[in-house]
């Protein structure tokens, strides 16, 4: 009791301010940019038929690569570099091309390999979802409640180049994953009002399904994610898309996924990626 009498005297707060201060500076990034993602370093108090954040690997150098089941191609997700995106150090997480490919083309293509494709580029306040476009890296920042996409790097044709790679930031930020994952749980993962809505929402749909793919069996929570939008700002127009389904695995993330084309033609078209192999640095402190 003597000794919490003496830290709530005012001359005595000094080393609660000089540690508050110690604790921002290792939370800063690079460039002194507050970097998020240390904060998930504490393990969870209760992991019990939940996933929480450190259970959902992003640490640098962790690469993920996933096969078509029908078509046999493949292609490699890989959390590498930062950037600055609003005053804040988000990750990189680039896509590759897809393989095999044809020798002198161009083999990136567009894969929803986190939420809506079809929902990426945008004017002004529409989306431009006639078809989806390739996208080559995301950016993302990770805490203890939540995932959060903000930006990316999309391929668009160009006159001069034939093809160049664009910048753009979200609006508003996506929430891909809201931790911990248990089942029942739900989130909205981005909505848009000006213009045509949209609203992308994600729920916790099973928990400990077995899925076996390539990179071998794993007991998962299986997150479905539904699109509802309008084709006209009449709320009797409102549409609900197929849903995505994604198989999450602790400590390695998702490792099936399945969707369909949006919008892009008059009959929907399914397909589903599965783990074919994947490299985590580890240990798992991200």
């Amino acid at each position: 009791m003597y000794i919490r009498s003496l830290l709530l005297k005012t001359e005595n707060r000094k080393p609660k301010t000089i540690l508050f201060f110690l604790l921002f500076l290792c939370s800063c990034g690079d460039e002194g940019l507050i970097d998020p993602h240390g904060e998930t370093s504490l393990p969870p108090l209760d992991t019990t038929g939940r996933l929480h954040a450190i259970d959902f690997p992003t640490d640098t150098g962790s690469a993920w690569t996933y096969v078509n089941v029908d078509t046999d191609e493949e292609f490699t997700l890989r959390v590498e570099g930062t950037r600055d995106i609003s005053g804040t150090t988000h990750r990189q997480m680039t896509v590759s091309p897809i393989s095999p490919g044809e020798p002198d083309q161009f083999n990136w293509q567009a894969v929803d390999h986190l939420v809506a494709n079809a929902f990426y580029l945008r004017f002004d306040t529409e989306f431009v979802d006639v078809f989806p476009f390739p996208i080559f890296a995301t950016y993302f920042s990770k805490t203890p409640q939540a995932l959060v996409e903000s930006a990316f790097d999309i391929f668009l044709p160009s006159t001069t180049t034939g093809v160049t790679i664009e910048h753009a930031k979200h609006f508003p930020p996506r929430r891909l994953w809201d931790f911990p994952l248990k089942l029942g749980k739900e989130w909205i993962v981005f909505k848009k009002t000006a213009g045509i809505p949209v609203e992308v929402t994600r729920y916790v749909a099973e928990k400990d399904v077995q899925v076996t793919v390539p990179a071998g069996s794993y007991t998962t929570y299986v997150v479905h994610e539904e699109v509802v939008y309008a084709d006209s700002p009449e709320p009797s127009s409102f549409l609900i898309s197929p849903p995505a389904i994604y198989w999450v695995a602790p400590s390695i993330g998702v490792v099936q996924y399945r969707y369909s084309l949006y919008r892009a033609t008059d009959a929907l078209s399914s397909q589903t990626f599965a783990l074919k192999n994947f490299h985590l640095p580890g240990p798992n402190t991200d």
